[in-house]
Formats: structure tokens, sequence, C-alpha cells
């Protein structure tokens, strides 16, 4: 049946790199005004250096080849595991690439990378195959670390606090009024709404067949967006009431847009995990393990949009913004 199978995630993040290009004019943050959004999530992680000839606990521990796609967002991430494990020692080797995840995952088996962060959900769907909608978070996981299992390798727990996947959002001048707060009551709505996705979407479970099928929302009109047009410029513009976008979007940490909830859950679960070779996650220590949990919690949606807008509309460079947060939450010390 179209639009039942699960969609190429992808292609979506792909998506995601046009929405970002299209909010470039918007007026820069400053350095200090992140900071501050960054130190509400302060927390007393402790600081990477040891003192006095105590080796650090990564010395002598074998490398990390980390690999890192290319969003921007997965680019900050790459920045913010690369930066917290050399704090301690740990000699990693970052490389940066613009691959899909079937060509991380392809260059992780061959052994050019030894470990990668990833959104399980692409993992569980495009990788090892999963045709069928996800149903829930803790499936997304099960089926990925059943997969790299089987290639003696290791999804590393626990995994963000953040979830990026697809959201259904509106003005939040349209859903106030109405008291709109979950994709459900749309079909409430007395009158047609305009919804507005890039025409592979039109029969995307994640998309416009997932809203029909799932939600039984008749009363929604597919516009196709032309290629590169934002969704923000769509809604702003009034040309749609509904649209689709992505969690972590640095647009959706203002006041401006609503996200509606989804608790049919038709767009999915991607928290991030690192994928790690097995024997190499032996060897690296507690102390690996500790600080990759310690900066997993800190990756709330509020903070990723916050990193996201740092690079994506005051374009500071990726290294910079990661710097930045590890140095605010104790996990840096210069």
């Amino acid at each position: 049946m179209p639009g039942t199978g699960a969609p190429a995630d992808h292609e979506l993040r792909i998506e995601k790199r046009k929405f970002a290009g299209a909010v470039m004019g918007h007026k820069q943050r400053s350095r200090v005004g992140l900071l501050a959004a960054m130190a509400v999530v302060l927390v007393a992680c402790g600081g990477g250096n040891a003192s006095g000839a105590t080796p650090l606990p990564g010395h002598g521990k074998p490398a990390i080849v980390l690999g890192d796609a290319g969003s921007n967002e997965e680019l900050v991430l790459g920045e913010l595991y690369a930066q917290a494990f050399r704090a301690l020692g740990y000699v990693v080797d970052l490389t940066t690439s613009t691959s899909t995840s079937q060509q991380m995952d392809s260059a992780f088996q061959s052994g050019q990378l030894n470990a990668y962060p990833e959104y399980l959900g692409d993992l569980a769907e495009t990788v090892a195959g999963y045709a069928t909608p996800l149903t829930s978070e803790a499936q997304a996981e099960q089926i990925a670390q059943e997969y790299e299992q089987k290639y003696d390798a290791t999804v590393m727990v626990p995994v963000t606090t953040f979830a990026n996947a697809n959201a259904l959002i509106t003005l939040r001048s349209f859903a106030q009024p109405r008291g709109l707060t979950t994709i459900a009551q749309l079909k409430s709505v007395p009158f047609s709404l305009k919804f507005g996705d890039y025409a592979a979407g039109r029969t995307r479970y994640a998309g416009y067949a997932g809203l029909q099928q799932a939600y039984r929302l008749t009363n929604l009109e597919f516009v196709p967006l032309p290629t590169g047009e934002s969704i923000y410029n769509a809604l702003d513009g009034h040309v749609v009431q509904v649209g689709k976008a992505f969690s972590t979007d640095p647009q959706l940490g203002g006041l401006t847009y609503a996200v509606l909830s989804d608790p049919k859950n038709i767009f999915g679960f991607q928290h991030v995990a690192l994928i790690i070779k097995t024997k190499l996650l032996k060897v690296l220590g507690v102390a690996f393990q500790e600080r990759y949990t310690s900066l997993n919690s800190l990756l709330t949606v509020t903070v990723m949009r916050a990193l996201n807008r740092a690079v994506t509309i005051d374009r500071q460079p990726p290294a910079s913004v990661a710097h930045s947060f590890l140095l605010a939450n104790h996990m840096l010390t210069s």
C-alpha cells in the first residue's frame, strides 16, 4: 500500500539542510547570548584535565576514528563527542563527510571508522531494513542493537535526551485561538487545511499519507513546496496552515511556531547513540562511558535548537559552538 512504508530518513535530513538554508537572513545571536542559553544546563561533570603527572584516563588507549555526517546538527554532534573525549586524553580522529546512513554503515563495517553517532530510527529503517513503521523508541534501539551485534559493534546507551524526528508545525497565532496542541485535534477544524511539504512527502507514512491513514485527517490539502523552499516561509506567508519540519530546527526555539504532538508516532523515533566497535569500547574504560553518559544527558531538544541556531543562523563554526557548550558545562577547562 502506498505510503505505509517508513521513509528514507537520509532524504529527510537533506531536506533539513534545505530548511536551514532559508533562514540565514535572521538577526544573529551573540556569543554571549548563546552561552547564556547553554548555561541553563550546567552540571558538575568535572574537568578533563588531571593534576600533576597522573595520566588522563584516555592515555595509552586505542585511537577513536569518529565518523561525522555533513548536516549542521551532525557536525555539532561530532565535535561535541570528539572534544569531550579528547579532554580526557583520548585520541580522536574526527572524519567528516556528507555520507548517508548506508554509506556511514559501510565505512564503519569496512574499518574506515570505528565509531560514529547515528539517529537510531535511520539505522533501524534504512540500514537494518525494518520496513514497518516503528512503534516505540525502545523498538528502534532494539532493532539497531541487534543489527550492530551481528557485526561486532555496540549501540551505546543511554541515547541522547533529544530526538530529531519530523514534527507537524503551525503558526502559534493559528494554533492557540483554536486550542490546537495535538495532530488529532486538526480533525475538528471546520475548514480545509493546506499542508506544506516537498512532493515526495505526499506518499510517505511519516508525512501526508500517515496523517490521512493514522489520524484520518480528510480535511488536509497537500501543497507541494518548491525545491529548496522553507516551510517556515510558507507558513509566514500564509501559503499553508500546517507543515512538516524537524523537531530540533532552530526556528522552533522561539514563540512564532507551535509544534503539535504526535500521539500515534507516525513521525518515528530519532534519538542519537554512538555506534562503536565492541572490542574498542571494552578497552576505552569506565571514564569513556561516564563522559558519554554525562554529555548525552545534556543534549535536550532546547539545547540542540540553540546549538543549531548558532551554526545555521549565526554561522559560527561547529567546533567553536561545541567548545563553548562543553566549556560552559565544565567538560573542558579552557
